[in-house]
């Protein structure tokens, strides 16, 4: 089952993606998937370690098996984000919501 808080991000995801301001999952997309993308190479390596995690168990999270390149992914997405045809207002919500 699903916590509360799991719930809430759920139902948010949703009503951005259903809303008039798709844009705003960049928000998200930039806070869980490449901050975890990124952060997640040392924070699964770190947790692997102290808990004594065999491969492969308790850290797929971390794990992007279709990402050969962090590096060259992130420079990517970053390069297509500043891309977007976006107003400050716009720009500004993006910020808002991933806070």
């Amino acid at each position: 089952a699903m916590s509360p808080a799991t719930k809430a991000y759920v139902a948010r995801i949703e009503e951005i993606a259903s809303g008039d301001k798709p844009y705003l999952l960049i928000g998200h997309q930039y806070s869980r998937y490449l901050g975890d993308l990124f952060g997640g190479q040392m924070m699964g390596s770190m947790a692997r370690r102290s808990l004594d995690l065999s491969e492969g168990h308790g850290v797929q999270f971390y794990e992007f098996k279709d990402i050969n390149n962090t590096k060259d992914y992130i420079t990517e997405w970053y390069h297509i984000l500043n891309r977007l045809e976006l107003t400050d207002v716009e720009k500004q919500a993006i910020v808002d919501e991933a806070n």
